[in-house]
């Protein structure tokens, strides 16, 4: 659900009077408790949010199929099996056959990105969108600008590649881009500053009609025995509904419709808080295509049993993710007979969704909607109390009230397909940006660490050199040089780069007419020295 907007007009009687019928129906009537102590202004906010809660029994529902769901334990009940992955995205016997499928996938137009960007840089220390925090590296680029411009390349890559069963040959001319629509999820708290920092930066280089914004939807607060929660005499306690809510908001913002027109076939989702992600992975992209899948995840084996991340498992043959915080120590320690953990499918979500699945999540009337239980948080949430003063709001000192969250796994159990799974490289896939710098873990100084590491390989594998201390000082390769490692031969071979810099192709090409400025010289040289030879 998107949060309302008041309206400057008085509310419509009738839409009036049919809300307090169905609310009265759903047993919340008492959202209007305070209704004659509310102005115009008041009353319109209120309506507005009740207005986008839509279905007030269904959300009722809703609550009640989640508390049943929490309370029976269910989402523990039942032996979990490990999930294993079904290949390696390192093997180089069909890496890059896949690799290609997705270039081509892209090529055709068939290919969307949606990344989750609805957090803040709060633990961070940042008020801002989580997007724009700068983690350090040499361009100061934010992780944002670092992941757009990896898919403004990808989408360069793609157009280069063609769609035909053969690549395209090369050509004079520069063939254009592909379109990869990015479909960027905000929320109420970063929606404003998202758009208007990527209208500020001319959206990366990407197309401004290719980038679609969108936000996170809310749901109310209920108390223990499923009353919504009043947070004033004019409005309702909301809460995220949690990464899970991208379903809803991608069909209620129109984006499915978006990707239906475009003709998407395939879809990559991914958090903006990881510094390595490939926006549009095409050798994870190409690999689930091929498998048929109607959705895959790129797994990384754990580093450690308590790491603090959840893992794929099944249980009963469908596909669950058990967090962290619900994995008894024992099975989360246990090994397999080859001695590596048993539990070790690593969820860092890089998810892949064929188009058809993705679109039945989003279904209203779908059986993700109507029977998917959320998570359930009891809080202290602060209140009007429908029967007291309606200028008071009181603030508890224990829970009072529960909050639901889905969360964008919880889809997986609802495949009626293949679910691929693709071992992914850690230093390659996966560097988080979820605690503040210095913390030694998940942090800026770890994850820009791991970039400069993965980028010092890239020179190296294309016959450069790094200069400097790798432990203290970094270096960059932007993506308009390489998202993947790729083509980096020509313009790094021979060549020495020093640490605390950014290789890009400007830079690469200007280094690469020096060097043919020095050849020519040298040349000249030579025939000057030929000459006066007696």
């Amino acid at each position: 659900m998107a949060p309302a907007v008041s309206s400057a007009s008085p509310p419509d009687a009738s839409e009036v009077a049919s809300l307090r019928a169905a609310y009265d129906a759903a047993g919340q009537g008492h959202v209007f408790a305070h209704w004659d102590a509310c102005d115009d202004a008041e009353r319109s906010a209120l309506i507005d949010q009740l207005r986008v809660i839509g279905d007030v029994a269904r959300v009722a529902a809703t609550f009640a199929r989640s508390v049943a769901d929490h309370d029976a334990g269910n989402s523990s009940k039942g032996a979990i099996e490990p999930v294993r992955a079904d290949a390696s995205s390192t093997d180089p016997d069909h890496a890059p056959r896949w690799r290609d499928l997705g270039l081509r996938a892209a090529a055709k137009g068939e290919l969307a990105v949606v990344l989750l960007a609805g957090g803040q840089g709060t633990r961070l220390g940042s008020s801002d969108p989580k997007g724009m925090y700068d983690v350090g590296l040499p361009s100061g680029r934010s992780l944002f600008r670092l992941q757009a411009e990896r898919l403004k390349k990808l989408a360069e890559l793609a157009g280069a590649r063609g769609s035909d069963e053969s690549p395209t040959k090369p050509s004079a001319d520069d063939p254009p881009p592909a379109s990869i629509p990015l479909y960027v999820m905000t929320s109420p708290f970063t929606h404003d500053a998202t758009v208007a920092y990527f209208e500020s930066h001319g959206h990366f280089g990407l197309a401004p009609a290719d980038v679609v914004f969108f936000k996170q939807g809310w749901l109310p607060c209920f108390t223990f025995d499923g009353k919504i929660i009043m947070a004033s005499k004019s409005a309702v306690a909301t809460a995220p509904d949690g990464n899970g809510g991208v379903y809803a908001a991608l069909r209620e913002n129109g984006c499915i419709a978006d990707m239906r027109r475009r003709g998407v076939k395939h879809v990559h989702a991914y958090c903006v808080d990881n510094a390595l992600v490939r926006p549009g992975d095409p050798t994870f992209v190409g690999f689930c295509a091929e498998m048929g899948a109607e959705a895959g995840a790129k797994v990384i084996a754990k580093a450690y049993p308590e790491e603090p991340v959840g893992v794929f498992t099944t249980r009963g043959g469908k596909v669950h993710v058990v967090e962290y915080s619900e994995m008894p120590a024992d099975l989360a320690a246990e090994k397999d007979a080859s001695g590596e953990l048993k539990f070790d499918a690593a969820n860092v979500v890089l998810h892949y969704y064929a188009f058809d699945f993705l679109a039945r999540c989003c279904d209203e009337t779908g059986a993700l909607a109507s029977e998917l239980a959320h998570h359930v948080a009891k809080k202290k949430i602060p209140h009007c109390d429908p029967g007291g003063d309606p200028e008071t709001q009181v603030a508890p000192k224990s829970p009072n009230g529960i909050k639901l969250e889905a969360f964008i796994f919880d889809a997986y159990a609802f495949a009626k397909g293949p679910v691929a799974f693709l071992r992914g490289v850690r230093e390659e896939d996966f560097a988080p940006v979820k605690n503040a710098e210095g913390s030694g873990k998940d942090s800026p100084d770890t994850a820009r660490k791991l970039v400069s590491d993965l980028h010092a390989r890239w020179i190296e594998r294309a016959g450069g050199r790094v200069e400097g201390d790798a432990e203290t000082e970094l270096i960059e390769v932007a993506a308009d040089a390489s998202c993947e490692g790729e083509g980096l031969e020509r313009l790094c071979g021979g060549r020495t780069f020093a640490r605390g810099t950014c290789v890009d192709k400007r830079e690469s090409d200007e280094g690469e007419k020096a060097d043919k400025r020095k050849l020519a010289e040298d040349d000249e040289g030579a025939e000057d020295a030929k000459k006066q030879k007696p």
